[in-house]
């Protein structure tokens, strides 16, 4: 499916002062559904050239093309050779809620809250906030959760995304030099990431393995890969 996504760019300042970007894409046509996007760690500036804001980029035709806006901004960057901390969680959940304040009038159809791997942290941070204070769905993508996530939001469905071969590694406790790194796939960890995602109005979670791809969906390993675009836009899709 063609269509021409219209854009429109505005800018910001966050309560440190930094300017920053939040982009509108949208179709010619009335939106039917609105969706925000949170990009990975890796992504921090609108117009980045790495292939996860290739991914991003293609995503966001997709959902224009089938009659969405789609909202998302810059992001503060950060190491991507270091672990993400609770500020850059922080940051981002403050600069995403930002965003949906002032689109709020905005927001048309469903709301669908779509995060990859950091992106899905600050999403969850900003749920436990109850920001907004309902959302159609939450799909995250490659988000580990490690520790009971309560979300005040009225979310009535979460989506789980992984690849098959997002492997997360942990490393053995420092008393005991014995015991090897453990390595899990998204047979083991994505039931318990499901347990840990309850909230006050208890949303249905559900977990979705997408065979042959890494931890933003990108294809690697051997065999056949799914493809990530249309799992993602039918998750959301089912919501217009």
């Amino acid at each position: 499916m063609t269509s021409t996504v219209h854009r429109h760019l505005r800018w910001h300042k966050d309560r440190g002062g930094t300017a920053y970007r939040t982009r509108r894409s949208f179709p010619a046509a009335p939106a039917n559904a609105t969706v925000l996007l949170a990009g990975p760690g890796s992504v921090s500036a609108l117009d980045g050239g790495g292939r996860d804001d290739r991914l991003l980029g293609e995503l966001t035709e997709r959902l224009v093309a089938d009659g969405a806006q789609v909202l998302d901004c810059d992001m503060p960057a950060r190491d991507p050779k270091s672990p993400a901390t609770e500020e850059d969680r922080r940051l981002r959940s403050e600069r995403l809620g930002q965003l949906l304040d002032s689109s709020r009038h905005l927001v048309t159809g469903p709301l669908s809250l779509i995060g990859f791997s950091l992106g899905g942290q600050a999403l969850l941070r900003l749920l436990e906030s109850g920001a907004p204070p309902r959302a159609d769905r939450v799909v995250l993508v490659g988000t580990v959760v490690e520790e009971d996530v309560f979300m005040t939001s009225r979310i009535p469905a979460v989506e789980l995304v992984y690849g098959g071969h997002d492997l997360v590694g942990y490393l053995a406790d420092a008393s005991d030099d014995k015991l090897p790194p453990a390595v899990f796939d998204p047979g083991m960890y994505a039931d318990w990431s499901a347990r840990h995602v309850i909230g006050t109005h208890t949303p249905a979670v559900r977990v979705h393995v997408l065979e042959g791809l890494g931890h933003t969906l990108h294809p690697c390993g051997r065999g056949p890969a799914r493809d990530p675009l249309a799992a993602l836009t039918s998750l959301v899709g089912a919501e217009w």
